[in-house]
């Protein structure tokens, strides 16, 4: 018999303030901690399937198993006096992190996925339907609650137990709890039971949980189980409205019981070819109207280089298309049927050159399982003609999808000979990481005829044709020349991006792989059309950390770096700069804070031929190809305000001009006083309001005299 093992877990989880901290943080809940009333408690269940089955397969925490389970219905019903607030989902609105133990992601999904999360306000319950969760992976739904104030009630008990189904097996979690108020109280206790017949395969009744006398408490969803109905939960110790009840001062004790329906039978058989190993699902018992969830597979799935083909029934009033139908008051046989996975390879000719008895030259079509290694067939002959070769390498690994193999002829009459070169354009000593290399590759016809179909492949991996005039791209490392005519000459273009090597040099290889003429003539095959070009690629980089005194980080800096020692043909700005090998720069600053002087000394930075950094007098440390270079600035001293305001404008003037030309100079370290310049500032505004009043007066005095007139 198959079985399946379902976990589901719940853990508790509650928002902490800090009243040192901005904002908050979520932190761990022991179980049977204590809680504070009117703050957010957030919990969440963790669906967990292992997948286990007896005849196939089984997952384990570091072996994922093939299998996925079919829907599983979970259940929570929120304890009483909590508040649901929200289900918790990313930012991009999905719920149901599927995670295995190590954080690889895997299958499953939450059926509807934020619209599939419900919460009935009248039952307090939490519900959803997980799919196709792997076997070896666990899928997680958060739910933010608020804890009620505490009121009258001494003490307040919270416990929380889910529970979830898949087909006819069903499974509770551990049960948490959290509480608020005294710690020392008397408490009474809540227990579930079953009476009368019990099934073999019915979950565990709710596990015993204490309450305060006066205390409201939920009464625990029914269980569902395949096959069954149950009675539900009743008791003669409290009187129950809507679902809840008020704690008495005695222990309480629900009971509830299972009735067998009259079942029928689902089986499965399975006809034709099928995986080694492979079973077919066990019969299984069904109520009617019970759920039926189809067992297992389901149309696609791959087994075992084995594609399954999809049940059918001998029921056509059901539907199978969804992966569940409803149980009818009749036996049900699903039949399902396999075929191997195989993809097929053809052999093609193409061209206008072709021998009569061609088709008796392709090789066989056959047909293969991915990932079987594939060697071409050996390349086939015909008298008067030249086999150039299959378009398709030597070697490789079967797709999964049906290929097409192009193979061309051509007469042979006699043979000439190509050349290749190969520069690079606006080459540089060195590329950084996103630079492009540009590569011109020129094919030449040396013949006093045209040449086409000529064929070229870039050897070297991630250096890619582009596009350009005269010829075609067949992908990004093989093209063709339809011609080059007589004595002439087609170029050809390809690139490479820069990574972020520290150093390495590179060398790019591309190859003449074929070519034809229209009289007949060949290709000198004894001879190599290659054309080699070197570079290299460098990420060295120089970073500026300038300190106070007490080695702490000076923010609002800024250096230029330089070609020159008159650090006149600047290169950039900044704290970082990318740098090469064998060179040397000049760093001079460009901006400090207000109590620091600005520097005009210019730094030469010496880099040797493999990439390490040193400057006299200050400590250079490297990592990784990046070097850090660290300037000690020391803070102005100045006796008084006056003169450190002075001294920040002083600063702000130097900083406009870096060669320190422009504004107030003070090289000699002396401050001076501006006392004077403020009184020279305020007697021009005295006099300047004194000849505005005196003009208002001249213009009200002749507008006097106007009128008197």
């Amino acid at each position: 018999m198959k079985k399946r093992h379902l976990l589901i877990g719940i853990v508790i989880i509650g928002v902490i303030f800090l009243v040192y901290y901005i904002g908050s943080s979520l932190a761990l809940i022991e179980n049977d901690s204590r809680v504070v009333p009117n703050s957010k408690l957030t919990y969440y269940i963790d669906v967990i399937y292992d997948g286990k089955d007896s005849e196939v397969v089984t997952s384990s925490d570091s072996a994922l198993a093939k299998v996925n389970s079919d829907y599983i219905y979970v259940e929570d019903k929120l304890p009483e006096g909590l508040t649901f607030n929200k289900f918790i989902t990313a930012d991009d609105g999905t719920v149901g992190a599927v995670k295995r133990s190590d954080g690889s992601s895997c299958s499953g999904y939450v059926v509807g996925d934020s619209d599939g999360l419900e919460y009935d306000d009248d039952t307090r319950t939490i519900s959803f339907k997980v799919k196709s969760l792997q076997a070896g992976c666990k899928l997680t739904v958060g739910i933010e609650t608020t804890t009620p104030e505490l009121g009258t009630n001494k003490r307040l008990d919270f416990y929380n137990t889910a529970s979830a189904r898949e087909n006819y097996f069903s499974t509770v979690s551990n049960t948490v709890h959290v509480w608020m108020g005294d710690e020392d109280v008397t408490r009474y206790t809540v227990n579930y039971q079953y009476t009368g017949t019990i099934p073999d395969n019915a979950p565990e009744p709710p596990s015993s949980k204490e309450y305060l006398d006066g205390t409201s408490v939920g009464v625990e969803n029914n269980v569902t189980l395949a096959g069954y109905t149950f009675s539900g939960w009743s008791t003669e110790d409290a009187t129950v409205t809507s679902g809840a009840f008020t704690m008495p001062t005695s222990n309480v004790t629900f009971t509830g019981s299972f009735a067998e329906k009259a079942t029928h039978e689902v089986s499965y058989n399975i006809t034709g070819i099928k995986p080694d190993g492979y079973m077919a699902p066990t019969t299984k018992e069904y109520g009617q109207g019970d759920d039926v969830v189809i067992d297992t597979l389901k149309e696609g799935d791959v087994v075992a280089g084995y594609r399954f083909l999809g049940w059918t029934t001998n029921d056509n009033t059901i539907d199978l298309s969804e992966g569940i139908f409803t149980m009818p008051n009749k036996n049900i046989v699903l039949t399902g049927s396999f075929e191997q996975v195989k993809y097929k390879i053809t052999y093609e000719f193409q061209g206008t050159e072709i021998p009569e008895n061609a088709n008796t030259l392709l090789p066989e079509e056959k047909l293969y399982v991915p990932g079987t290694k594939i060697t071409l067939e050996n390349n086939p002959e015909a008298a008067g003609y030249k086999f150039l070769g299959w378009y398709h390498e030597n070697n490789f690994e079967m797709p999964e999808e049906d290929i097409t193999i192009y193979g061309e002829w051509m007469r042979q009459t006699g043979i000439f000979s190509p050349t290749i070169t190969q520069t690079i354009v606006d080459k540089k000593d060195t590329y950084n990481n996103e630079e492009i290399v540009k590569f011109k590759i020129t094919v030449t016809n040396n013949e006093s005829y045209p040449l086409k179909e000529v064929l070229l492949q870039e050897r070297v991996d991630n250096i890619s044709f582009i596009e350009g005039d005269g010829y075609t791209l067949k992908s990004d490392k093989y093209i063709v020349i339809p011609t080059i005519p007589a004595n002439g000459s087609v170029t050809i273009y390809a690139q490479y991006k820069a990574g972020k090597d520290i150093n390495k040099d590179y060398i790019n290889t591309v190859e003449l792989t074929g070519a034809i003429a229209d009289n007949n003539y060949l290709l000198d095959t004894s001879k190599e059309y290659k054309s080699s070009v070197d570079f290299n690629v460098s990420n060295y980089k120089l970073v500026v950390k300038v300190v106070d005194e007490n080695n702490k980080t000076i923010s609002d800096v800024e250096y230029g770096i330089y070609s020159d020692n008159k650090a006149t043909q600047e290169i950039g700005k900044g704290l970082n700069f990318d740098i090469n090998a064998d060179a040397v720069y000049y760093l001079k600053e460009l901006r400090v804070p207000n109590d620091y002087t600005l520097s005009n000394d210019i730094i030469p930075i010496n880099v040797s031929d493999v990439g390490k950094v040193t400057a006299d007098g200050y400590d250079i440390s490297t990592s990784n190809g990046t070097s850090t270079i660290v300037i000690k600035k020391v803070k102005n001293k100045s006796s008084d305000k006056d003169n450190n305001d002075f001294s920040s404008k002083q600063n702000n003037d130097n900083k406009s001009n870096n060669n320190g030309n422009s504004g107030i100079s003070n090289n000699n370290g002396v401050t001076p006083k501006t006392t004077d310049l403020i009184f020279k500032y305020v007697g021009l505004a005295v006099i300047s309001l004194l000849i505005i009043v005196v003009l208002i007066f001249i213009k009200k005095k002749k507008n006097k005299d106007n009128i008197d007139k």
